[in-house]
């Protein structure tokens, strides 16, 4: 018997001397169980991949019967690079063309001048008319000024060149209005008594122990809305305020029927931390709300309250409007007075 060492194929013709399948040799059987051959798979026709491929192969020939293979013309990826380097050169030509009318559009002449002076008094004046520089540059953006200039003078004294506005009696008024905030508790038997007022400042001042004003008090004007014309009354108030402009958020007009306006405004977190435990211990007392060292409106706490109240002080629209764009902006850090005023002529 014959033996084929490639493929373990057992013949019983012992004439034969190749293996008919794969043309080896062939060894006795006999022989061959003395070493045990090598053995070796064969190669499968068709081989599965134990892995696929993360993209897609390409695709194979397409055979005509007619002619040679036709191979399918390749589909080439488009990159997104060219698009955006398009979009992102359209957006900066627009922005330029933007940038070019606003800089080329003529501004408006600025043909009236003002001058401002900070009150002398004031301690670090030079501080004083930087920070009051800066409020009104605020307010003039946020009143819709277009084109103007804010200088120092050196001497105490602001200069503002503007153009010709439509209403400039209202512009003055809020250029020199002081914004000064302040939520201060009122001196005065709590609720259900009616808040303490006097009728002139010498009698409030009179109601002090020596007849001096201590200086944790002060006496404040405040206009009485209960009486049916505004009657000038006088108030005691408690230093330090509770909360002060520096720590307001928002101010807004709101309409409280009819032509009669209000301001609602709302505290930082800081105010709110201060005006929360402060109104949860005082219920029952007297709050007064302080605008320009004026008591504007006085109320009793009812409850806690932690970061909002109103204004309220017969205000028409425009008047709370400018307030309003005033307490939004900050308040003057000094009253400010008007000295000279000019207008050149076009």
């Amino acid at each position: 018997m014959k033996l084929c060492p490639a493929c373990s194929r057992v013949y019983d013709d012992d004439s034969l001397r190749f293996c008919l399948e794969d043309g080896t040799n062939l060894v006795d059987k006999s022989d061959a169980t003395a070493a045990p051959p090598t053995l070796t798979l064969p190669t499968p026709q068709n081989q599965i991949p134990t892995m696929k491929q993360a993209f897609q192969p390409a695709s194979a020939p397409v055979h005509d019967a007619q002619g040679p293979p036709v191979v399918p013309p390749i589909t080439e990826k488009r990159s997104l690079l060219p698009w955006l380097l398009a979009a992102g050169a359209l957006l900066l030509l627009g922005s330029s063309i933007v940038l070019a009318v606003f800089v080329m559009r003529p501004k408006s002449a600025l043909l009236w001048h003002l001058t401002l002076e900070v009150d002398p008094a004031t301690p670090d004046r030079k501080a004083a008319v930087k920070q009051t520089v800066d409020i009104l540059e605020s307010r003039l953006d946020a009143f819709g000024v277009s084109n103007f200039e804010v200088v120092p003078q050196g001497d105490g004294r602001i200069t503002l060149n503007l153009p010709n506005v439509s209403d400039p009696e209202r512009l003055k008024e809020l250029i020199t209005q002081g914004g000064k905030l302040e939520l201060a508790h009122v001196i005065s038997p709590p609720s259900p008594a009616p808040a303490q007022s006097y009728p002139t400042k010498e009698a409030a001042v009179a109601s002090f122990v020596g007849g001096a004003i201590p200086a944790n008090r002060r006496v404040l004007p405040y206009s009485d809305r209960a009486e049916a014309q505004a009657v000038k009354k006088w108030m005691v108030v408690e230093l330090p305020a509770i909360v002060n402009a520096s720590e307001l958020r928002d101010a807004r007009a709101a309409p409280n029927g009819g032509d009669d306006y209000y301001i609602q405004f709302s505290l930082k977190q800081s105010g709110a931390d201060k005006f929360g435990p402060w109104t949860a211990a005082n219920i029952n007392e007297y709050l007064g709300v302080v605008l320009n060292d004026e008591v504007k409106s006085v109320a009793y706490i009812k409850s806690q309250i932690t970061d909002q109240g109103q204004i309220s002080g017969r205000f028409t629209r425009q008047s709370a409007e400018d307030l309003a764009l005033a307490l939004r902006t900050g308040a003057l850090p000094a009253p400010v007075k008007m000295v000279n005023e000019v207008i050149d002529k076009p």
